[in-house]
């Protein structure tokens, strides 16, 4: 029985990263630069392993604060760039915390 959960998470695991490969292929594809493909890698791999929603959204709340900073130093594309990652994980938060409430909803018997 043993041999058969590990088979089946590996063969799971492969698949996640056969996907994960395809999206950052694709990111290459239509020549995005190495921080968005980077950044869209992450966001395939959280959806397909999802993660606590509090997490994106310190990472988003960390992009959050360098963004005036930049904005004080005058390093417009920096800060540009940084406002729109703090958007990308802002989204990936709302989709996790949807999901993590249909998860609830799912596990929760109705009475």
């Amino acid at each position: 029985m043993t041999k058969e959960v590990l088979k089946k998470i590996f063969i799971k695991r492969n698949i996640d990263i056969a996907i994960v490969t395809i999206a950052v292929l694709m990111g290459a594809y239509f020549e995005w630069t190495i921080p968005q493909i980077i950044v869209f890698g992450i966001f395939v791999w959280i959806i397909l392993n999802p993660i606590a929603s509090r997490f994106p959204a310190m990472i988003a709340l960390a992009f959050l604060t360098l963004t005036p900073f930049f904005l004080v130093f005058k390093k417009k594309a920096l800060t540009e760039e940084t406002a729109i990652y703090a958007y990308y994980f802002l989204i990936l938060t709302v989709v996790m915390a949807i999901y993590e409430i249909w998860k609830e909803d799912k596990i929760k018997p109705e009475n």
